[in-house]
């Protein structure tokens, strides 16, 4: 036996003072002061404080992966922190604006109007991420509790916050370096790639009816910066318990210099899952409207350069051509989607004239440029809680459209969603050159209604 070894401390403890012994109540709450507080046994509305001085990527990958109690409140934080970030993107935004009227320095100019171009291309990323996730994070109905999925990407929300709070100072000196631009474009990446993740996993897991997944077409769409057009639009609400509140709505989307066509291919007896080809059409409208939107921005910002009349160090050049394209193939449907820029178009269907080539014949027809306009219509009927996100914010409004969702249920949800496509280019091309697209509610649900 080893005579160094240390003996055991006896767990005794010391003398209780009297009125502990005496008071079987105090001895209970001396039991359970030693043993300290653990992260399950805090109230939620301490832990989501604590939570909220956490940077958002521990929370979104440690303490949501704790306990259940820890992933509840963890992901409260992180839905709150998503609208929290959207409320100061509009703020921040407006302020530049109306800072924007009132500079009197070149650089003070130059400063402000580069940091807006910065905030127009993170509000374009930030509606398209509301548009992807919030019938998961935040859903419409108000017989759900909790949220399905909450917005899991804390590192995402760290740099659009640390994006914001370099773009606060729109200084020259901060906003004309390339750091910030450069950030811009790494969180443009970094949306793009949660995007696909979070459509080709965490949605794909639970969306399994059109009455999930409800209008997200038109709320894509609607993150056009412009072309969108309302062409009709009637909202009846249901007085009586017999009745549904519905929502009657019909959209028109141009896209300039844009195609969208769809061949018929051999099917693959493989192939054959309503979430994937849901899934699918989403990708391909959002990159679609991505594409329209950066190459919009791209031409207004240097437009809005020419317009400042600011002498550079460096002469302004215009952008180069760009062109998008994409394609897909999925149970027996092939589609190929893209679009370019003013130059690319300009340089593959304007071709300048030489006055030496001119020629006396003036009976000769002059050759337009083709219109590649595509056009997008949207023909919607819905049930008020599956609206899509910018008529919600009009139906909040009433009282009469709240009550009807407190007291309604799945079984009195219906969707009917067509959306028909019409590409000139593709009839250029020779080509089918419209398309029609429909989504409906499930078939046992609308016998039961």
């Amino acid at each position: 036996m080893n005579l160094i070894k240390r003996q055991k401390i006896p767990t005794a403890r010391c003398e209780e003072p009297v009125e502990f012994q005496e008071d079987p109540e105090n001895a209970s709450i001396q039991e359970q002061g030693p043993r300290g507080y653990a992260l399950d046994t805090l109230p939620p509305e301490v832990l989501e404080m604590i939570l909220q001085l956490l940077p958002l990527q521990d929370v979104a990958t440690s303490v949501r992966l704790v306990s259940r109690h820890c992933s509840m409140v963890a992901g409260a934080v992180l839905n709150g922190a998503f609208l929290a970030a959207g409320a100061r993107l509009e703020g921040l935004t407006s302020c530049v604006d109306k800072t924007l009227k009132e500079t009197r320095t070149d650089a003070e100019l130059l400063g402000c109007s580069k940091a807006l171009n910065a905030l127009q291309l993170i509000k374009s990323q930030y509606k398209m991420l509301r548009a992807v996730t919030w019938r998961y994070t935040h859903p419409p109905t108000r017989h759900q509790r909790a949220p399905r999925i909450c917005f899991y990407a804390g590192s995402l929300l760290d740099d659009l916050n640390d994006l914001l709070d370099r773009l606060v100072k729109y200084h020259a000196s901060v906003v004309d370096s390339r750091d910030v631009y450069s950030c811009v474009a790494c969180f443009v990446a970094t949306c793009k790639r949660f995007m696909n993740f979070f459509e080709k996993i965490s949605e794909r897991r639970v969306n399994r009816s059109a009455l999930i997944s409800g209008c997200k077409i038109v709320d894509v769409l609607d993150c056009l910066v412009e072309g969108r057009q309302v062409v009709s639009f009637k909202a009846t609400s249901g007085k009586r318990r017999s009745s549904n509140g519905t929502v009657n709505i019909k959209l028109r989307y141009v896209m300039r210099r844009a195609w969208f066509t769809h061949l018929d291919v051999t099917k693959n007896s493989k192939e054959n899952s309503w979430r994937d080809e849901q899934r699918f059409m989403y990708l391909r409208l959002r990159r679609l409207v991505g594409s329209v939107n950066e190459h919009l921005f791209e031409n207004l910002h240097y437009e809005h350069e020419l317009l400042l009349q600011i002498p550079l160090s460096f002469p302004l050049r215009p952008p180069p051509a760009s062109t998008y394209s994409g394609y897909g193939e999925y149970d027996g449907q092939f589609f190929y989607y893209g679009n370019m820029n003013k130059y690319a178009y300009e340089s593959k269907f304007l071709h300048t004239v030489n006055p030496l080539d001119v020629t006396l014949n003036t009976e000769q027809p002059v050759q337009r440029q083709p219109s590649f306009d595509l056009m997008i219509e949207i023909e919607l009927k819905c049930t008020s809680e599956l609206a899509p996100l910018a008529i919600r914010t009009v139906l909040r409004s009433a009282d009469e459209f709240e009550a009807y969702e407190a007291r309604t249920t799945d079984k009195h949800q219906q969707l009917f969603l067509r959306m028909t496509v019409m590409c000139p280019a593709s009839i250029a091309n020779r080509l089918p050159g419209n398309f029609v697209w429909e989504l409906r509610t499930p078939r046992r649900l609308r016998k039961n209604s």
